[in-house]
């Protein structure tokens, strides 16, 4: 990460906020003076607060287990290694007593402990950068990992104490936006202070954003239940109410009326997804598929268990319930990332199906105490408010699948006579249903833990999901929807680089063969393969029947769509890819993810004005959507604006907490942006830090790598890296062609031999797994 310059600092550098690194020259120093041991030894001795330790100090905190004699050799050494990489005396001495030099040392904490003196608030803001040695760890040094743990919660109350100053500022000043920033940036450091998030609230209504504003308080009072385990307090409660009363009937709560650069249409408005209406509002478009009462949206059971531990468990019926209807011929269901979004929002059921645009509304609770079940659910008619139907199922947890079965049945027989021709008198399938009464209830609730983590979307919970699903198919080897899910864990883990493409996409693809032999009418599965022949296999043929027929399978699948879009986009085929993302947008109104995704297939197409125009709309939606700040630097790196881009790609590893999301993408890309603002010795840090993390055997996609040497202007190695990247098969070769940032070397013959290598179409390929049924 990029760090404020200083007038006449010393060439060396510690940098302990949101890591560990010790800069010489302006480069990290590695190998022997870069061990743990070392960098503990320098962050003792960094703190202004404490100027000088004594030896057997440092040999208790850093050797606890060694003897004297020994453990002030090993200090001596670590001291001498130190000393030898920084070209001087950064740690010096007087007998016992030890310090650090810091006119050959400078650090961000004496800079940050500076700022706090003299209370400079907005210094202190710019140097913490994250948590005190975040993620550094010293085996088998409790005492010294105690004094780390202080001294990151000392360092913290202290940002927490600025950053508050001066979102205060800011909002007496009447500096709107400013105060929005700083109070969302102290969320990020204390997210579970009512206080705070209540403040954010305030701001973000101030400012116009009243559905930030419920967002906000959704995700904290998500966070007191089910991280803390607690209630949030009456005073919190009651502004969320008022907030929620205030918000205008017309502005959806997770998506506040704004101006986009074209309207979000339906399938059959366009051929290719345009109308004459530019600039319309981005609300729930009324669906043109299905009669008039045949579309319901199932909202998320609360959760009413003695234990919040359950709350997987309450989630799981809903997407189970969702799954089953879904399955109904003639009846749209709204998706689950839109439903999902009104949990302990407070509203009227008829406006809930108003902003969703559908005329039914599903709703429940469930109970689980040990092998007690109790499930109550209700259906109501959009229309008029009223109840049309509820029942109480008073069970055992054995009896899961049959109660979601009758539940689904009984909605499907009310709603009959509404959904038309197109419905042919069943619900599901006989090969669904069977395999749900089949399955073992304790499996089951494993693949509902397995969902549950999948929907979290982070690196931990991806990998935690994997794990969940591995175990449900050792367990139930014929269970397809358990393989399906197994495979898009897989999936998403490769394309965010948390596994080597090696390693990710061939688990993926074989989960989700498995999958389709044992059900060859889910969708699912048939997307995912279809991914990974475009990121893996760069099968393109197969890759686009495959999307056909998950599209067949599924037309109101969201991701199908926007997946199916990553392929038209790495094809070239720009119109019919922003046809589709717009469609995915349309079908999950509600979804982020949809809405940036635009801006990223117009950033392929150089359409580069609309791409930047598309992000700032989703930005408006919710300012702490990390990829979308991620495409909004790409898109104006692509625009010359690379000075702009910059904020955002920190504003990425600062809501990331440093790096958890896609870190290398994101350090790369700060790379590139620093190197187009003429500063390559910030540019080749941030590259040394990439080849230090790949070095140490974390995966880092060379074709990012790439990228940042041909922005240094060194064509060859950037080339070199390309090529590794074609063996490595990292995914970011499937857009190889088409990539504005490697523009310069269209003409370049080993370029050209490349793209021909990743073009040609795949031999002696087997599609019998695409094959369309009968």
């Amino acid at each position: 990460m990029d760090r404020p310059v200083l007038a006449h600092r010393p060439a060396n550098r510690l940098e302990l906020f949101g890591g560990a690194v010790v800069h010489a020259a302006h480069a990290p120093i590695t190998g022997r003076a870069a061990q743990r041991h070392r960098i503990a030894l320098l962050a003792l001795l960094s703190t202004t607060r404490r100027l000088h330790r004594t030896r057997d100090q440092l040999v208790f905190f850093l050797w606890p287990e060694a003897d004297t004699e020994r453990g002030r050799k090993l200090l001596s050494d670590s001291i001498y290694r130190i000393n030898q990489a920084l070209g001087g005396d950064a740690i010096t001495g007087a007998g016992e007593d030890l310090r650090l030099n810091r006119d050959q040392l400078a650090s961000d904490v004496a800079d940050f402990e500076a700022a706090v003196e003299s209370r400079d608030w907005r210094r202190v803001a710019e140097l913490y950068a994250g948590p005190f040695l975040d993620g550094f760890f010293l085996s088998g040094a409790a005492d010294f990992d105690q004094w780390m743990e202080n001294e990151r919660a000392h360092y913290a109350r202290a940002a927490a104490r600025a950053i508050e100053a001066l979102a205060v500022d800011a909002r007496g000043a009447g500096r709107v936006a400013e105060a929005v920033d700083w109070w969302q940036r102290l969320a990020v450091l204390v997210p579970d202070d009512s206080r705070v998030a209540m403040e954010l609230m305030r701001a973000l209504e101030a400012s116009g954003n009243r559905a930030g504003a419920l967002r906000h308080s959704r995700l904290h009072m998500a966070l007191l239940r089910e991280t803390l385990g607690v209630e949030p307090d009456r005073s919190f409660r009651e502004l969320a109410d008022r907030i929620a009363r205030r918000t205008e009937p017309s502005i959806s709560v997770e998506m506040p009326a704004v101006k986009l650069e074209s309207p979000v249409v339906t399938a059959a408005a366009s051929p290719r997804g345009h109308d004459s209406n530019k600039g319309g509002e981005l609300v729930a478009p009324v669906s043109n598929t299905g009669q008039h009462g045949s579309s319901i949206a199932v909202l998320p059971f609360s959760n009413v268990s003695d234990s919040d531990t359950n709350a997987y468990f309450a989630d799981g019926v809903s997407e189970e319930l969702m799954y089953l209807l879904t399955r109904t011929s003639g009846l749209r269901v709204a998706s689950r990332t839109s439903s999902f979004a009104y949990r302990d929002i407070r509203l009227d059921v008829r406006e809930v199906a108003r902003r969703l645009q559908v005329d039914w509304i599903l709703e429940g609770s469930v109970r689980r105490s040990g092998d007690k079940l109790r499930i109550v659910a209700q259906l109501t008619d959009a229309k008029n408010g009223y109840q049309v139907w509820s029942e109480s199922f008073d069970r055992t947890s054995n009896d899961i699948f049959a109660i979601q079965a009758e539940i689904a049945g009984a909605i499907v027989e009310r709603l009959a006579p509404n959904l038309g021709d197109a419905f042919d008198g069943m619900f599901g399938g006989a090969s669904v249903a069977g395999a749900r009464r089949a399955l073992d209830p304790e499996v089951y609730d494993l693949y509902l833990q397995a969902r549950f983590e999948w929907h979290r979307r982070t690196e931990e919970s991806l990998r935690k999901s994997a794990a969940l699903f591995e175990e449900v198919v050792a367990r139930d080897p014929r269970y397809a929807r358990a393989w399906a899910g197994l495979a898009e864990a897989y999936a998403v883990i490769a394309f965010y680089d948390y596994l080597a493409p090696r390693v990710a996409f061939p688990r993926a693809d074989s989960a989700a063969r498995h999958a389709i032999l044992l059900d060859p009418n889910l969708a699912a599965p048939y997307a995912t393969l279809a991914y990974v022949d475009t990121y893996y296999h760069w099968n393109w043929v197969a890759a686009e029947q495959g999307f056909r027929r998950a599209l067949e399978l599924e037309p109101t699948s969201a991701t199908a769509h926007q997946w199916y879009a990553n392929f038209l986009t790495g094809r070239g085929r720009f119109d019919e890819a922003e046809h589709e993302m717009r469609r995915a947008a349309e079908l999950d109104p509600l979804s982020m993810i949809a809405h940036s995704a635009i801006g990223w297939a117009l950033i392929f197409a150089n359409r580069t004005d609309r791409a930047i125009q598309q992000l700032q709309s989703a930005l408006q939606l919710d300012s702490t959507y990390q990829v979308t700040h991620f495409w909004m630097a790409l898109a104006l790196e692509q625009a010359g604006r690379p000075a702009e881009a910059i904020p955002h790609l920190h504003r990425v590893l600062e809501l990331s907490h440093g790096c958890t999301l896609r870190c290398s993408l994101t350090l790369a890309a700060l790379a590139r942006a620093h190197a187009a603002t003429g500063n390559p010795d910030a540019a080749r840090a941030v590259l040394n830090d990439l080849i230090e993390r790949e070095s140490a055997g974390v995966y880092v996609s060379s074709y990012d790598i790439g990228k940042v040497y041909l922005s240094l202007g060194d064509v060859s190695t950037a080339l070199t890296r390309l090529e590794r990247a074609f063996t490595d098969r990292a995914h970011s070769m499937a857009l190889l062609r088409i990539d504005p940032q490697l523009r310069s070397l269209a003409n370049n013959p080993r370029f050209q031999k490349l793209v021909e290598r990743v073009e040609e179409p795949m031999k002696n390929r087997e599609l019998q797994h695409y094959a369309m049924a009968g």
